[in-house]
């Protein structure tokens, strides 16, 4: 697990309510991070959305950049974290705390993130309702699975007999990329084929699917 100090990985409203530091700098604060909040009251988590990073992520920061823009995106209420590819208990325990508050749930992940919210995460939350997951180009050795828990998925994918042969999509065609994903609700490819943009891949479709996700959740608890 790679801790980069640079990345906020949990909400601030959290940490600073707790007098924790802004950026978790061991697998120790981490952990006493993720205690707090499951011992926390259940009026203090709000909405969820995380973000998962893949492979070099926690150095280049690329799927990190969708973050800082989800505070516009989302508006007040939500709680925003950051994982890494190959945090898959720590996230579980993350999603599982807010999905037995029936909180609503939106995920991101790019690139190995993707495929390890997919493959990893929900099949072993299959209890938590996800309002919306995107995977931006994701990449894994094993294949997709169903998530009959995820209410709207979109997969946004690079189609790599048109992608140019560059270092970074090099490296995901190793990685064996997903591309079309029969499960998803959604796939789209993008207008830049390159696998390293994950901001661009995110503005491009995923801020419309959010919003869509969110506006389809509100109409849902409505009707309750």
């Amino acid at each position: 697990m790679v801790l980069s100090r640079r990345w906020k990985r949990n909400p601030v409203r959290l940490l600073e309510a707790w007098g924790m530091g802004r950026r978790a700098g061991s697998a120790q604060e981490e952990k006493r991070f993720l205690d707090r909040l499951e011992e926390a009251p259940d009026d203090v988590p709000g909405d969820l959305c995380l973000v998962m990073g893949g492979f070099t992520d926690a150095f280049h920061g690329r799927a990190y950049r969708i973050l800082e823009e989800l505070p516009a995106l989302l508006g007040p209420g939500f709680d925003l974290y950051y994982r890494e590819h190959d945090e898959v208990s720590g996230t579980c325990r993350v999603l599982r705390r807010y999905g037995a508050l029936s909180r609503r749930v939106l995920l991101v992940g790019h690139s190995w993130g993707g495929s390890s919210l997919a493959r990893g995460v929900l099949p072993a939350c299959p209890d938590v309702r996800v309002a919306g997951l995107v995977t931006l180009d994701p990449v894994g050795f094993r294949s997709p699975r169903f998530l009959p828990q995820v209410r709207r998925w979109l997969n946004v994918y690079i189609p790599y007999d048109k992608a140019a042969w560059s270092r970074e999509n090099n490296i995901a065609r190793l990685g064996r990329p997903w591309e079309f994903v029969r499960q998803a609700n959604v796939n789209r490819v993008p207008s830049r084929l390159r696998h390293a943009d994950a901001l661009g891949m995110f503005r491009e479709y995923g801020e419309g699917f959010l919003r869509l996700a969110l506006l389809e959740s509100e109409h849902e608890n409505g009707l309750r």
